[in-house]
């Protein structure tokens, strides 16, 4: 099966995009190639945006509307789902993940979900007040296979300086998570860097964000307060990927990270 027979329009605006989309084109007796021409883009464009796995940008679904006679349609579809909170976004994030050849993300409350302890991912559940404890840490261990897989995914983390010395469960389960994270740091795809030995301010804190690369498109997901927002719209992604560079540029280096996270570890004896 495809994956653009695979998507969900009963689930996902931007899946029913891709699906309409389709449709229309085959109605209109179009070749992919043909769509490109009028949208100005390449062939695989198209197939991405049918596939879903590339958000149609605004100015296309304009340019769709007008060739087709249909005043608003693409564009309000955008709109919307731009401006809402796919039921399956849960399931979609996962999907990318597996997929990823390349996941960027900043962390600034906790310890990245693909680094965590069985321990410690516990301890952050338990706080949060899951009910579903058990399940979320079985999965949440299940999804860090990316990193051990015969091909594993680079994962390139950025910790805020409280990450790291904030404390979930006691203080075994912390030193289990530290120590695992110093020899995280001697993995060739793994590359960990902290914000600062010292809790200071700097360029472009604020939520914590992922962006992931996968051989068919890119994600970008990120965390505001108690709210989330996933896309697949490149000028996201873009916008997101210059925020790590800009936190990037006042982090320590991979050496001092790991000496840091080695004398947090230290103190906890």
């Amino acid at each position: 099966m495809s994956r653009a027979d695979a998507l969900r329009p009963d689930f996902s605006l931007w899946h029913l995009i891709a699906v309409e989309l389709r449709r229309l084109r085959q109605l209109h007796r179009l070749s992919g190639a043909a769509l490109a021409v009028i949208l100005d883009c390449d062939r695989s464009t198209v197939a991405r945006y049918e596939s879903g796995d590339v958000q149609l940008p605004i100015a296309r679904a304009r340019i769709l509307d007008r060739e087709w006679g249909m005043p608003g349609f693409f564009e309000n579809l955008v709109k919307h789902a731009k401006n809402a909170q796919d039921l399956d976004w849960w399931e979609t994030f996962k999907e990318y993940e597996r997929r990823a050849t390349l996941i960027k993300t900043y962390e600034p409350s906790l310890i990245p979900g693909l680094l965590q302890r069985e321990a410690y991912a516990r301890a952050v559940f338990t706080a949060s007040r899951r009910m579903d404890a058990d399940e979320a840490v079985a999965e949440r261990l299940a999804r860090q296979e990316i990193l051990t897989r015969r091909d594993p995914c680079k994962l390139m983390a950025i910790l805020d300086t409280a990450a790291v010395l904030r404390v979930f469960g006691d203080v075994d389960v912390m030193r289990d998570q530290l120590s695992y994270l110093l020899e995280v740091f001697d993995r060739p795809n793994v590359y960990l860097r902290v914000t600062s030995d010292r809790l200071i301010g700097y360029g472009g804190v604020g939520g914590g964000f992922t962006v992931m690369q996968t051989p068919t498109g890119d994600l970008g997901f990120a965390n505001y307060g108690t709210t989330a927002h996933m896309s697949l719209d490149p000028a996201d992604i873009q916008e997101q990927a210059i925020r790590y560079d800009q936190i990037g540029m006042f982090s320590l280096t991979i050496e001092a990270s790991r000496a840091f996270v080695a004398k947090t570890l230290d103190s906890l004896s």
